[in-house]
């Protein structure tokens, strides 16, 4: 399940529309009018692309796992630099695992512990 914390979210400077909202590919964002706050409109058919944790430029969108994959509280956040991913898994417990994945030659992916 996709989560934004409004609290570091900055609505995108202001734009009309929103980062999070154009990269979704399953159109599953959209805009609150009354407060400008992005939101996950169905949630229940987010297939966790990671595009919108990605793409925030202020890593306010976090994504968490279901329990069936690593453990009931269990997130991932993601900010991207030039070629780079940078990834934190928060398990349970408060454990964190930190890794970068960088794009090299022709779209391929590796990743650095």
């Amino acid at each position: 399940m996709v989560r934004i914390d409004y609290k570091v979210c900055n609505r995108c400077g202001g734009a009309k529309e929103k980062r999070c909202e154009r990269i979704c590919p399953g159109d599953l964002i959209g805009v609150n009018p009354e407060d400008d706050r992005p939101v996950v409109l169905y949630p229940q058919d987010c297939w966790a692309c990671t595009a919108c944790v990605k793409d925030c430029p202020v890593s306010a969108i976090s994504l968490r796992l279901p329990f069936q994959i690593l453990g009931k509280e269990t997130s991932l956040k993601a900010s991207v630099k030039g070629r780079k991913t940078y990834c934190v898994v928060e398990g349970e417990g408060g454990k964190k695992e930190e890794f970068e994945i960088e794009v090299i030659q022709n779209g391929t992916l590796r990743r650095k512990d």
